[in-house]
């Protein structure tokens, strides 16, 4: 990444990056230690990271391909996973921001892949209102860039929820080579027999209206919601029973988690730059910093027995990624709040002596 900028932007971009890495801390420009706030605007405004970010996913993409090739016995899925998330903002000036889903601010349609335990965000699309683009096109432009033909011999699961459904989007799907698909479906659906999908029973092989020729098999989860229980219903482009449609359709859920960690501990929701090239260049820092965690929390393992977790949070692995990548800048920051602490112990020896005299 290094060679792709100027040295006073790379002097001014890795202090910023270990900002997003450090744990714990609010992520404002403010808190870059090595460089002011506004040197550190004026290089997100400016900064093309088109590079940056095909460096980011040839190092994803090379990252999962080993751990593909590591595992033995039965090959797990490439699991990929599309959903939309919603940052709140209130300030009317900001760039695509709108409202959508009841909610004012900026929407973004976000791909999330993994193998087994390593798991990567991909890509986003922002839901601009200066565009006709809605969402479910937002969300096949983003799977088109990650084509079956990427990834060779690994097998591809692909899951969404029923924000995403469409049957010219499940055709296109279909035609691009998609052959497993786990998608939700609204309840009042149409189904080539007359029958609505909230008619169906568990595991039933169907056919809907409008896509001819491709049969799909239908399940559903019950969740609480509002205090009562909510049925949502799923469509999978493979058999299984009831129970094995629903553990399939449930692997979109680490989605949510990756969503939560990145608004609160990588910054995500504190998206406030004023500028569009500033936005991009904010979510492009979001996404690098819990990448390199999500690297060093798989490296660092799981514990053992009946119920393994996660050795380090996902913050305290971009903690342990700032400190591996760049002590020097730890270390600056940490003589910096030596000096200041030496400079206040000196003006309070100072007063002191004056008061005596």
């Amino acid at each position: 990444m290094k060679a792709g900028m100027t040295p006073p932007e790379w002097r001014t971009f890795e202090p910023t990056l270990g900002m997003f890495l450090e744990e714990g801390v609010p992520k404002h420009l403010k808190r870059v230690t090595a460089c002011s706030s506004s040197t550190v605007s004026r290089l997100l405004a400016k900064l093309s990271t088109e590079q940056l970010e095909q460096a980011r996913i040839r190092f994803q993409s090379e990252a999962l391909r080993k751990e593909y090739d590591r595992l033995r016995g039965k090959k797990p899925w490439l699991v990929i996973r599309v959903d939309l998330t919603s940052i709140e903002k209130t300030g009317k000036a900001l760039p695509y921001t709108r409202t959508y889903n009841g909610v004012f601010g900026i929407h973004l349609v976000v791909i999330h892949v993994s193998i087994g335990k390593l798991s990567f965000p991909m890509g986003h699309a922002i839901y601009d209102p200066a565009r006709d683009e809605t969402p479910i096109q937002l969300a096949l432009k983003l799977i088109k860039r990650f084509h079956p033909y990427l990834w060779g011999d690994m097998p591809q699961f692909l899951v969404m929820d029923s924000g995403f459904y469409s049957a010219d989007a499940m055709d296109l799907l279909r035609w691009w080579g998609f052959e497993h698909v786990s998608i939700g479906g609204r309840s009042n659906l149409l189904l080539s027999d007359g029958r609505q999908l909230k008619e169906v029973k568990r595991g039933e092989c169907i056919e809907l209206d409008g896509l001819p020729g491709m049969p799909l098999y239908a399940s559903w989860v019950e969740l609480p919601r509002d205090g009562k229980m909510k049925r949502f219903y799923v469509l999978d482009t493979k058999p299984g029973t009831a129970r094995t449609l629903t553990r399939r359709h449930k692997r979109r859920w680490l989605i949510e988690s990756f969503f939560k960690s990145a608004k609160y501990d990588f910054g995500l929701k504190e998206t406030r730059l004023r500028t569009e090239t500033g936005i991009k260049n904010w979510l492009f820092l979001v996404w690098l910093s819990i990448s390199l965690a999500m690297y060093q929390q798989f490296r660092a393992g799981m514990t053992e027995g009946k119920h393994p977790a996660w050795r380090l949070t996902l913050a305290e692995s971009g903690e342990a990624m700032r400190l591996y990548l760049m002590p020097h800048i730890v270390q600056q920051a940490l003589l910096a709040k030596l000096y200041h602490l030496a400079a206040v112990e000196r003006m309070f020896q100072t007063s002191k002596i004056a008061r005596a005299v």
